[in-house]
């Protein structure tokens, strides 16, 4: 018995080194595999790419426009030298790389960013032109996108808070005659190449896949609220609901500041946002009077309304003319995509406030008639940027009509203001009585 329990003992002890032997060799095998279907590089570094520092775009084209071509150098960038060092300073250190190996500086880096967002060209384009690889490119845009979303967020998108929208508040009654309003509101679909494993999850009604960027914008053309990434595939009724900035509205989590009184009124009202016909009538939104027969007192009302509402149309025209990457259906990862119109978002502000202080017929970014203007007498002027092809393409319908007798009587309220003597703008009966027509 003892013979026959070491013979099994030893039996088992081959058996399990046979076992251990076949999976190691099958292990060996499949890395074998794996290392002959891997790509071989066939140079470390391209022959074309080797003369990176003599002709380059950025040992060449950047540094004369630099020295002595400003106004190019604004075309390529979307910036003035001034606001280049600015943004260089901010975020450089982030996107710096070791010093001791060969590496790309972050003026390069930054550099490349902001061309590939402005022009919209592709990524292999861009490798040629700066003679360094794709997958290289690729690296730049998505680490540099990063760090400006992740640097200048805090700075000029900051979280919004009772006292944010209450400065909000002030400016569009100054500039538009609106009292009581926190900002106006729309959302944009940005194309898309078709996600991998993603199915129809954003492909929208227009035969495109896209992601939705929904952002509410203040008195000055700046983004106060964004929410990047919806798929395009949401039914138009979700799409308000299914984003942050919707959720939270309508919710009442929103830190909006309480009720008040319209101007030289004791009428008080909740802080609302506008928007057009698209988004649902509450208590915090307000949308035009559907229809074609209206009372005076209510298409004064949408005209009105319509005045303020052209904010973020004109902010998103101004992004979009401004980094036609947002024009073309973007050619990379869902991550990138976002990335991407992170980048533009926080670019566009950033811009937008450094030229805050300077007479606007010295403005680059947004010059003088870049955007709609109204004459003396109500008039409504398009802005430049309108001549320039298609812009951003809006959502469709984003809510049923179903409303609440209390957002139904807000408005109501509202339009009664601007009729009344409190509210009253003397040109605004010329204009309606001249045909004009209100754009809600």
């Amino acid at each position: 018995m003892k013979i026959r329990r070491k013979v099994l003992k030893v039996i088992k002890v081959v058996n399990l080194a046979y076992l251990f032997l076949t999976l190691a060799g099958s292990v060996a095998t499949l890395a074998e595999v794996h290392a002959n279907r891997r790509r071989h590089r066939r140079w470390g570094i391209r022959p074309i790419n080797k003369k990176k520092e003599s002709e380059g775009l950025f040992s060449t084209l950047f540094k004369d426009m630099w020295k002595f071509d400003a106004e190019q150098f604004f075309k390529y960038t979307r910036m003035t030298q001034n606001q280049f060092k600015e943004l260089l300073a901010l975020i450089g250190k982030d996107i710096q790389k070791d010093k001791k190996r060969r590496h790309i500086s972050p003026q390069e880096r930054l550099l490349i960013t902001l061309h590939y967002l402005a022009e919209g060209c592709s990524m292999q384009e861009m490798a040629w032109n700066f003679r360094i690889g794709k997958a290289t490119v690729h690296t730049i845009i998505k680490e540099t996108c990063t760090v400006l979303w992740k640097r200048l967020r805090p700075i000029v998108l900051p979280q919004p808070t009772k006292k944010h929208f209450i400065k909000i508040e002030k400016e569009f009654f100054k500039r538009w005659n609106i009292p009581n309003c926190i900002g106006a509101v729309d959302g944009k679909h940005i194309n898309i190449i078709a996600p991998k494993h993603s199915g129809s999850a954003f492909f929208n009604y227009k035969k495109n896949f896209s992601i939705i960027l929904m952002a509410t914008c203040d008195a000055y053309y700046r983004f106060s609220m964004v929410d990047i990434g919806g798929a395009g595939a949401h039914h138009d009724s979700a799409i308000f609901r299914a984003s942050c900035l919707g959720a939270r509205l309508l919710d009442g989590t929103l830190d909006i500041p309480k009720p008040k009184s319209l101007p030289k009124t004791r009428i008080e009202i909740p802080h609302f946002l506008i928007g057009d016909a698209a988004f649902p009538l509450h208590e915090n939104i307000l949308r035009p009077y559907p229809g074609t027969s209206l009372n005076e007192k209510q298409t004064i009302f949408n005209y009105r309304l319509s005045r303020g509402r052209r904010c973020i149309e004109n902010t998103f025209g101004i992004l979009s003319s401004r980094w036609r990457i947002l024009r073309k259906s973007i050619c990379a990862s869902l991550e990138i995509c976002e990335l991407i119109a992170q980048a533009t978002v926080v670019l566009h502000n950033f811009l937008q406030k450094s030229e805050l202080d300077i007479p606007p017929n010295e403005r680059r970014y947004c010059p003088t008639g870049f955007v709609d203007y109204l004459d003396r007498d109500g008039n409504i002027h398009e802005g430049l940027w309108r001549n320039e092809g298609a812009s951003l393409r809006s959502v469709n319908r984003l809510a049923s009509n179903n409303y609440s007798r209390t957002a139904r009587s807000y408005r109501d309220i509202v339009a009664e203001f601007f009729v009344s003597e409190e509210g009253w703008l003397s040109w605004q009966e010329d204009y309606i009585n001249r045909g004009g027509a209100p754009n809600c």
